[in-house]
């Protein structure tokens, strides 16, 4: 764990404001305190080699020596070897609290590897909110008062968001000062190491004799070593993946940052065109009320001058009648005389359009019935259970009936249950005599041959 490479220099700058929140986060790489101690490691291995070499050079001159001297050769021997062991004992005992030392910072090495993952979760729930929190904007574009509510919302978690990141740069922080706390208390070993690279020359018969010894610890050191470089290197995997799903989630949350900036603007501009709307719309409801009030007075204004024009027309016919029978000359041969028209009922039979051409030949047209009266005198022209076109037809507009004149329909004489226009196409209208009675209308297809009656 001590051999993970971590990046000792981390600044994370935030902005918060009322439209969302925005992250900084700017990563600049130190020097690593995990390659020291590789360092460190290599130097050792180095100076044990040293030793070795020195070992067989002391050996030589200490072999002149007491070939010169034997007794004071053994002493000086002795002393030295005590020296050396007692030096060799101290350094074991340095290294083995280095070990701890390493293993402690394999611990911190994992709880930042830990908050890293809990980091990289809190990132994921933060993109899940964000996700969550734009689909709520994009249903409150249609919606303007839910609009302000899920704002808010979104405001209190992106504050939340903040405050846990504030929290995750104040851990990062002080794992940086640990680990340049570690590089120093290296550095100071190194400087140690050096220091002691003499007296390990001095010290080599001593070394000779513990070598056995210093060669099991140093397996047993280097197995250690391996297995923190396998460590380290599957957290190094491990932390370069993280890395790269937190600046996707990033990117995520960036784009989602501008979808939300563009929907507050659309927001504000919807806002502001329904404010204008509002005013425009009571503008317009007040010129409605007037103008309705305007309409309605002259609608009352009309509904009296029809009524004043119904009655004079009605005068007016009277009148007319009455001029028509003082002045009206007597019908041409084969004509029959009615109040102050004549009709004429024909013996061939055409359809309604060529029979209506007929009578407009003659100077008249398609006989227009409006009164009783008129309608048992033309029942009276026919023979029994005959029929003859009228000038009546819904051609224009179905089931509005006309007459050939242009007036509207008032009075009717139909059939029980006519007239019904069967299979769509019965768009003309005929009388049919009746020997009882005042004879009934029915409509027929205008292409049906029939006989017709002109009124003139």
């Amino acid at each position: 764990m001590d051999m993970m490479e971590i990046d000792d220099d981390v600044y994370i700058n935030r902005n918060l404001t009322l439209e969302g929140l925005v992250t900084k986060v700017d990563i600049h790489r130190g020097k690593k305190p995990s390659r020291c101690v590789t360092m460190c490691l290599g130097l050792l291995c180095a100076l044990l080699l040293a030793g070795n070499i020195g070992q067989f050079i002391y050996y030589e001159i200490v072999s002149h020596h007491r070939s010169a001297d034997p007794t004071q050769a053994s002493y000086i021997q002795g002393d030295q070897l005590q020296s050396h062991y007692d030096a060799l004992t101290a350094e074991r005992k340095e290294l083995e609290d280095r070990l701890t030392d390493l293993t402690t910072e394999k611990d911190q090495l994992q709880q930042s590897y830990d908050s890293l993952t809990a980091e990289t979760d809190e990132f994921k729930a933060s993109f899940n909110n964000l996700k969550n929190e734009w689909d709520q904007l994009q249903a409150s574009y249609n919606t303007l008062k839910q609009e302000n509510d899920q704002l808010q919302t979104s405001h209190n978690n992106l504050t939340v968001s903040y405050d846990q990141l504030q929290t995750n740069y104040s851990n990062l922080q002080k794992e940086r000062d640990q680990w340049q706390k570690s590089y120093k208390d290296l550095s100071q070993s190194k400087n140690q190491l050096q220091r002691s690279c003499y007296d390990m020359q001095m010290n080599l018969d001593r070394l000779q004799t513990n070598h056995n010894e210093l060669t099991s610890s140093n397996k047993v050191l280097q197995n250690t070593y391996s297995k923190l470089q396998r460590e380290r290197d599957e957290l190094l995997t491990t932390s370069l993946t993280l890395r790269a799903n937190r600046d996707q989630l990033q990117n995520n949350y960036t784009s989602l940052k501008r979808n939300n900036d563009q929907l507050q603007r659309n927001y504000d501009t919807l806002s502001r065109s329904k404010n204008l709307l509002d005013i425009s719309y009571t503008s317009l409801w007040k010129d409605k009320q007037q103008l309705q009030t305007r309409y309605n007075t002259l609608r009352r204004e009309n509904q009296q001058l029809q009524t004043n024009y119904s009655s004079l027309v009605t005068i007016r016919d009277q009148l007319e009648r009455k001029i028509n029978k003082l002045t009206a000359k007597p019908c041409q041969a084969g004509w029959r005389k009615f109040d102050i028209s004549c009709y004429f009922v024909s013996t061939l039979t055409r359809n309604w359009t060529m029979s209506r051409n007929a009578c407009i030949a003659e100077g008249a047209d398609l006989v227009v019935i409006d009164s009783r009266e008129e309608q048992e005198f033309v029942n009276g022209l026919l023979q029994v259970d005959q029929n003859a076109w009228i000038g009546l037809t819904d051609s224009l507009e179905e089931g509005t009936w006309m007459w050939v004149d242009g007036t509207p329909l008032t009075t009717g004489f139909w059939q029980p249950g006519q007239p019904n226009s069967f299979n769509g196409n019965q768009d003309c209208g005929e009388i049919v005599q009746k020997s009882v009675g005042m004879g009934e209308w029915n409509d027929d297809g205008c292409f049906s041959q029939q006989l017709w009656i002109c009124e003139k």
